[in-house]
């Protein structure tokens, strides 16, 4: 489940930025009063990767709030960040003692064990933040891509049918549907959504070449050729487009037209080669 995405818009819980060595605090800053002051400055840390610098501020803050669960998630997160997942679970289960029904510290613990690949008491995990927080579509794209790993697609395919309810303006969900239906043979259920994702977001060259692949798979020639030519519309310079679509009319019993499309296409490098490779297979029926 792979697609290109802006995870500003999510909550800071990836935990892949790596350790920093400690920072001396920035004495340009007054001293912050009380805990949101605290927070705000170890939120600044957090952006510029100060990850040990934040730990500070983030632990101030838990003391002067009376250990409030959120500041304590937070300094959790911050642990997390700095790969030390022993205290960053430890904060997540304080967070949890604090307040059973707060979903932020079991999303935490779930992205932990993510890390470790402990694909089921993730999704246990993510199972609990997503029903604490039952409108929060990124809880349940997390849950439904550890529920893949684990192997219960049918559990993830819920989660992402429920995602796409939420946000169904939003092209990566439909997208990431779709790409679990192809993956469950649903290919018709795939069509329909990967074109809400091609309508959602039309200037995407590679949701509509994913769209072309569908198309494919279930005979719809003329339409994959379509979609391929609005891809190489948008994104010329990516000459495994051009290979699909003269696949596309070699089926199609244009073989001029497949011939000039393979010449256009000649100058493959290794990464279009391999994306060319998959995407041929993938219209077949297999698995990207």
């Amino acid at each position: 489940m792979v697609a290109k995405m802006d995870l500003t818009k999510f909550p800071i819980r990836g935990f892949n930025t790596a350790p920093t060595p400690p920072k001396e605090d920035d004495l340009s800053h007054p001293e912050p009063v009380g805990p949101n002051g605290n927070k705000r400055l170890a939120d600044e840390h957090i952006a510029n990767g100060h990850t040990h610098a934040a730990i500070t501020r983030y632990k101030k803050a838990v003391h002067m709030s009376n250990n409030d669960p959120l500041h304590r998630t937070e300094l959790g997160d911050a642990y997390a960040f700095a790969e030390l997942s022993s205290k960053a679970v430890e904060q997540y289960k304080r967070a949890i003692k604090k307040d059973p029904k707060s979903a932020e510290p079991y999303f935490g613990m779930a992205e932990i064990c993510v890390r470790y690949g402990r694909w089921q008491l993730a999704m246990a995990h993510f199972e609990k933040a997503v029903g604490l927080s039952p409108k929060n579509a990124f809880y349940k794209y997390k849950y439904a891509n550890a529920a893949v790993q684990a192997g219960s697609i049918s559990v993830a395919i819920e989660q992402l049918e429920a995602a796409v309810e939420l946000l169904p303006d939003d092209p990566f969900y439909h997208f990431e549907l779709a790409s679990l239906y192809a993956d469950a043979h649903r290919n018709q259920d795939a069509v329909r959504e990967m074109e809400s994702a091609v309508r959602l977001s039309p200037a995407d060259d590679y949701y509509a070449a994913r769209l072309g692949m569908l198309y494919v798979r279930v005979g719809n020639l003329e339409q994959a050729a379509d979609m391929y030519r609005a891809a190489l519309d948008i994104s010329p310079a990516k000459h495994a487009y051009h290979h699909l679509l003269a696949d596309t009319y070699y089926s199609l019993g244009f073989e001029s037209r497949a011939e000039h499309q393979y010449k256009e296409g000649a100058h493959l490098d290794d990464y279009e080669s391999d994306f060319l490779n998959r995407a041929r297979k993938y219209s077949l029926g297999g698995a990207w």
